[in-house]
């Protein structure tokens, strides 16, 4: 549900336990229910998110925390908890969306900084403050004191039409129907897909906007001297800068994705070609490794 920004610490739950502590109450109600074990087939829309959020994290709290989402939306659906498992994926989808919106304020600081101030008003020095930060900086988690509904205006920075806000918009209201105590519940699995796929289909939408902006962000960095000059960048080893690149700019599946399939020939009249090439090289291996890690 929507928060207004507030001065005092946003205290942050343990999500996995939370939904196991649910589920054991509901099957202890409902023995009936319990069947023999067996391998469960998720369906490919409850984990089409992950290919947008980051691969590689700072912090290890944020990674922990994207998996303890993951891990409730498997075990909500794998127990028939269709509801939880809706909500838990719209904080996955909105967990995504505010990293989008990290990489903009960090791509775009003087014109995301005035588009905070005409959005937030008086209450934009509290969304600056340490509490809603971390090591004095923003994070993802700070865009969840910005209103969900009022928090895509941010993304006009990278040409979001009405029409798209209004969709998302939606979204936020119609999960606001059912977390609230007043008989709504999910009882199907299809109508959950169904809903999940309205998720994803917005979400590729947005990264389709997104992903200019990616393209030159890589493009521009492989070819600046501090990244790409092995004498003088923060690491000598190729595989090692690529993935310190990847930490830094919270970059998806889908980004590096685009990133690896950037034509680095247009840079070969460069005089640091070969460096360049190098560390190109580094990130299509770096694909390579957890396109097949996801294939095991």
């Amino acid at each position: 549900m929507e928060e207004a920004i507030k001065s005092k610490p946003v205290i942050r739950l343990d999500i996995s336990k939370t939904v196991e502590a649910i589920t054991n109450r509901y099957f202890a109600l409902h023995p009936e229910l319990l069947s023999p074990a067996s391998p469960m087939e998720f369906p490919e829309d409850i984990y089409h998110v992950l290919d947008y959020v980051p691969v590689l994290f700072h912090d290890e709290s944020e990674d922990k925390y994207i998996d303890a989402l993951m891990t409730a939306v498997e075990t909500s659906y794998e127990n028939g908890l269709y509801q939880f498992a809706y909500m838990q994926y719209h904080m996955l989808f909105m967990s995504s969306i505010y990293y989008v919106l990290l990489k903009l304020y960090n791509l775009h600081k003087a014109e995301f900084d005035n588009a905070l101030y005409y959005l937030l008003k008086d209450r934009v020095s509290a969304f600056y403050k340490e509490e809603n930060t971390k090591n004095g900086k923003l994070f993802f988690g700070s865009f969840a004191t910005i209103s969900e509904s009022d928090v895509f205006m941010l993304l006009k920075i990278i040409g979001i039409d009405s029409n798209l806000e209004g969709q998302l918009k939606k979204l936020v209201k119609e999960r606001n129907e059912y977390a609230h105590a007043n008989g709504r519940t999910i009882h199907s699995d299809s109508y959950l897909i169904e809903k999940l796929h309205e998720y994803n289909q917005k979400i590729d939408k947005i990264f389709d906007l997104v992903k200019p902006e990616i393209l030159q962000l890589y493009q521009s960095t492989l070819t600046d001297p501090d990244f790409y000059d092995a004498d003088i960048r923060e690491y000598a080893d190729p595989a090692e800068q690529i993935q310190d690149f990847i930490r830094d700019y919270a970059l998806s599946f889908c980004e590096i994705n685009w990133c690896r399939n950037v034509n680095i020939r247009k840079f070969s009249e460069h005089p640091a070609f070969d460096q360049i090439k190098e560390l190109h090289s580094a990130m299509r291996a770096y694909y390579k490794s957890i396109s097949e890690g996801e294939e095991e």
